[in-house]
């Protein structure tokens, strides 16, 4: 098990919100706030400065309190710059929660936020995403990151997400865009699985061709450059991920 999973794992302790606490984790927390004190850096997801992301230069580089990677922090930026997730009610599912996502989004009183997750101890509720247990148009947004290509029936599972997505809602769907063209796991040979997908949970690469499955689904896409308003001294300082579009998914 990596440092990451351990430091993520529940003591037991429920916070009354569906959700456990994390008394080990936020110890942790409070050491390294004091050993990377500064304000060279800062996290888009718990607001804090610091020396340093742990681990920079790498796409992994983690925030000291809340360890959140440079693709939550670019979320995050996003969601509080450029959307009204801070000033209208809305209702939010979360697909495969984060520590550092799920604080983020409980510090907005105006979000009813429901996580869920096939098996994690950190979800709210416990779903397959390819059959979510709620009604039609629930939810005002969506947030699913890096999750689907997890999935093997990933048209079942974002037609799913589609489904519960209320009319006039948007949901940002993220992967990883490996390559040009979306290919199975079982097209490519053990040696170009290895080179293009990286990682044995993966099902598949997908590719720029991305928007058109989503498309497919019956969501309204635009990909959105948002990285590109920064600076490169900006994308150093608040630590984002500089080669993901966002998935801009509206129903």
């Amino acid at each position: 098990m990596n440092l990451g999973r351990l430091l993520r794992r529940p003591i037991g302790i429920d916070n009354g919100e569906g959700a456990p606490r994390y008394p080990v984790k936020e110890a942790l927390a409070r050491m390294r706030c004091i050993i990377y004190r500064g304000d060279k850096r800062e996290c888009s997801c718990c607001g804090r400065a610091f020396s340093l992301f742990l681990f920079s230069p790498y796409m992994t580089a983690r925030c000291p309190n809340c360890l959140s990677m440079e693709r939550y922090r670019l979320l995050c930026r996003y969601l509080r710059d450029e959307t009204d997730f801070g000033s209208e009610e809305i209702s939010l599912l979360d697909v495969a929660p984060t520590w550092e996502f799920q604080e983020f989004c409980r510090s907005y009183e105006n979000v009813e936020y429901v996580s869920i997750d096939i098996a994690s101890p950190l979800a709210m509720l416990h779903m397959d995403i390819r059959d979510l247990d709620f009604d039609d148009s629930r939810f005002d947004r969506i947030i699913c990151y890096h999750v689907i290509e997890h999935i093997d029936d990933d048209m079942k599972a974002l037609r799913e997400l589609y489904r519960v997505l209320k009319p006039g809602g948007w949901a940002i769907i993220q992967v990883p865009i490996l390559i040009d063209k979306t290919v199975e796991r079982s097209e490519l040979t053990e040696e170009e699985a290895e080179e293009i997908l990286k990682y044995e949970d993966h099902l598949r690469g997908y590719g720029r061709d991305f928007a058109d499955l989503l498309e497919t689904a019956g969501f309204d896409v635009e990909v959105l450059p948002f990285v590109k308003r920064f600076t490169p001294e900006e994308i150093e300082r608040y630590g984002l991920d500089e080669t993901e579009d966002l998935y801009l998914c509206r129903k």
